[in-house]
């Protein structure tokens, strides 16, 4: 079994996957979990649904108090009894038994290790390794459950958290021996998998002459034109053949590679990367993305060419859009007090037309300094895009009371306070915040053409 995008499911699971982000926007969770756990035991495989019904079932679970916690573990013990009885011949049953017990209490042990063991026996080993982390966050010192997922991560080839689990087993019983066994049989497996760092060396050393070296210091220099792109490529590959295994001259190579569209190359370096470092870090996971979404527009761009049909060009621009909103969803379910990515989702919200999504994520988003301003204007814009024009003005208002210099970002905080005061039909106000961008940048948007528009309007 192979983990699904949303792109990669039927139309009537994404349908059913939609119409649970509108049970929860309305905050019908119930209803919405109901919803996903159909989703789920239809294709377990299906990331994005997955991810977001564990988080609300997490939701759910802290609310309960002790005695709906027994009452849901008497209605679960029924459920894993069938599950488990289906476990060696019909898999895929176990899996919908652990799905539904789970939609009721998601801590239940016997349901989080039923799920694991059915999704071993189907080769799914992310789905095992997800079911024993929820386990695990229940109960951190469960020796038991440490152990199931240290072996299922050794299956999986993830010797970094293998090394993780044996350590942290190390602490809880330090004389043991087998345990320190184990410790340093895991630590030589983490060491095979990740590499010799100590033997890599500097990059430097491994350079065939001087002018060589001197050219490769120059590579933070800002690259003007396609033979430099190509010129600093080529430096690398070298570097890179010659046995070079550093992970910043890696990254580098994959950014020129994305410059110069060789996206697919790019993937390939970013994935290395990966496996090198033994985790998926979020910064690398967009710049994937990025590729990603270059390939699609570089398909979109051709089908335009070709002058393939409007429903053609559309449907792969809806399948662009649907992989974007997937990756910025299942980074904010891995990391969700990340307020960069909040900030991500909401742009991809926004894009998308969900204005009370990309509202929510906003206002997460504010906490982050670096995008503080910029997402109050955004709430701003989507108060007016609900036409809640006072709360748009408030939010518009507050965002520049904190900027002083007039950048992009204040021009465009103006712009819109302009366009919302004249929606309210405040047009002295509207010529106001029009104004002070003309005396600014005379060619900002419309504004040239609004402020000729006003001035004609007071002539006649």
């Amino acid at each position: 079994m192979e983990q699904k995008g949303l792109n990669e499911v039927s139309s009537a699971l994404r349908s059913a996957f939609q119409k649970a982000q509108d049970a929860i926007r309305k905050e019908n969770t119930e209803y919405a979990i109901e919803i996903l756990k159909g989703v789920v035991q239809s294709q377990p495989g299906f990331r994005l649904s997955r991810t977001t019904l564990r988080k609300l079932e997490k939701e759910k679970a802290s609310k309960m108090g002790s005695f709906a916690k027994m009452m849901a573990n008497i209605k679960i013990a029924m459920i894993t009894a069938k599950g488990k009885s289906a476990l060696k011949k019909k898999p895929i049953d176990a899996i919908k038994a652990a799905e539904e017990a789970l939609a009721i209490y998601l801590y239940s042990a016997s349901a989080l290790n039923l799920l694991s063991d059915a999704a071993e026996a189907l080769d799914a080993l992310f789905l095992s390794i997800e079911s024993l982390e929820v386990l695990r966050e229940s109960c951190p010192d469960n020796e038991t459950n440490l152990r199931n997922l240290a072996r299922i991560y050794e299956l999986a080839g993830e010797g970094m958290e293998v090394l993780k689990i044996r350590q942290k087993i190390s602490t809880m019983k330090p004389n043991d021996l087998q345990v320190q066994q184990e410790l340093r049989a895991a630590a030589a497996l983490a060491s095979m998998q990740k590499g010799k760092w100590e033997e890599e060396g500097s990059y430097q050393d491994k350079l065939k002459s001087k002018d060589e070296a001197v050219a490769i210091e120059q590579e933070d220099r800002i690259v003007r034109d396609v033979d430099d792109i190509a010129e600093m490529i080529e430096r690398y590959e070298k570097m890179v053949n010659e046995g070079d295994t550093s992970i910043d001259n890696r990254k580098k190579l994959a950014e020129l590679y994305q410059r110069a569209n060789r996206h697919d190359d790019a993937i390939a370096t970013y994935n290395w990367i990966i496996e090198k470092l033994g985790t998926m870090d979020p910064a690398i996971d967009r710049s994937i993305e990025k590729s990603i979404v270059s390939k699609y527009e570089i398909q979109i761009e051709e089908l335009k060419k070709a002058s393939a049909s409007e429903d053609d060009i559309k449907k792969l621009a809806e399948t662009k859009y649907n992989y974007r909103l997937e990756r910025a969803v299942d980074r904010v379910n891995k990391y969700p007090n990340d307020m960069q990515l909040r900030y991500d989702l909401a742009i991809v919200y926004w894009d998308g037309n969900f204005i009370d999504n990309a509202l929510e994520q906003f206002q997460y988003a504010k906490k982050n300094p670096h995008r503080r301003l910029a997402s109050i204007v955004y709430l701003g814009r989507c108060f007016f895009s609900k036409n809640q024009f006072d709360m748009a003005v408030d939010q518009l208002q507050n965002a520049l009371a904190e900027m002083h210099v007039m950048d992009k970002t204040k021009m465009e905080a103006l712009y819109y306070l302009g366009v919302t005061f004249e929606k309210m039909n405040e047009i002295e106000k509207a010529m106001d915040c029009f104004k002070q961008i003309y005396q600014a940048n005379i060619n900002y948007l419309d504004v040239s053409a609004r402020m000729n528009k006003y001035y004609e309007k007071k002539k006649s």
